[in-house]
């Protein structure tokens, strides 16, 4: 009867190690309802066995009998029929993270500021100036080794001498604007073109309203 019991644990225990095909799968209802069913031959195996191996056993030999049947039969069964028709547990697929964001390229103009974000005649930058700047500011802040220069344009109005003076103003202001907003000095440089590079004719108004302007270009 020993023997017997020392054998339903041996096979328990070597299904478990060697982990049955197991696989990836979920335990589920197949699992229970074999362990159930194998309980229950099991035991029934057990009681079978220990009368035909002994004609006269005992209550406590039969009991074991039954007992290791049950256990070893509810262990066999669960892990048949996991193996079986339980579900295969999908593996999580890790999404990959998404590439990062190429910086802007050299010649990139990245920010651009009018004649009307400056006071009249002035290098100071007003507040509608400051808020433009805003996007600017944050993707220097995201590419954090792209630099920029700060290019100062003014229209034809005033001597070349002055308009140069004026456009390095402006282009130091909107400079010092952005390293007080965190942005490392060493990759802001400023520079004045005067009124030697015209966006548009200096013949009108219009023309010369949009030729005062600062520039923020990628380096």
């Amino acid at each position: 009867m020993r023997r017997y019991e020392r054998f339903v644990a041996l096979a328990a225990v070597v299904c478990l190690a060697s982990g049955c095909a197991v696989g990836q799968r979920k335990w589920g209802s197949c699992a229970v309802a074999g362990g159930v069913i194998g309980a229950t031959a099991g035991g029934i195996t057990g009681g079978t066995l220990v009368n035909n191996l002994d004609d006269d056993p005992s209550d406590g030999e039969r009991g074991g009998a039954i007992a290791g049947g049950i256990v070893g039969g509810g262990l066999l069964g669960a892990l048949l029929g996991h193996v079986m028709c339980d579900p295969i547990e999908e593996p999580v697929v890790q999404a990959p993270p998404p590439p990062a964001e190429a910086p802007p390229p050299a010649g990139t103009e990245i920010g651009e500021l009018t004649g009307a974000h400056f006071a009249f005649d002035s290098d100071d930058l007003n507040s509608e100036g400051e808020a433009a700047l805003g996007e600017t500011i944050a993707l220097l802040q995201k590419h954090g080794d792209v630099p920029v220069v700060v290019a100062g344009h003014t229209d034809s109005v005033g001597s070349d001498d002055y308009n140069l003076r004026l456009g390095q103003r402006r282009a130091d202001t909107v400079r010092d604007y952005l390293v007080a907003q965190g942005i490392s000095a060493d990759r802001v440089r400023a520079e004045s073109f005067g009124e030697s590079k015209p966006a548009a004719s200096n013949d009108t108004a219009e023309g010369r309203a949009e030729n005062r302007r600062v520039e923020i270009i990628v380096e």
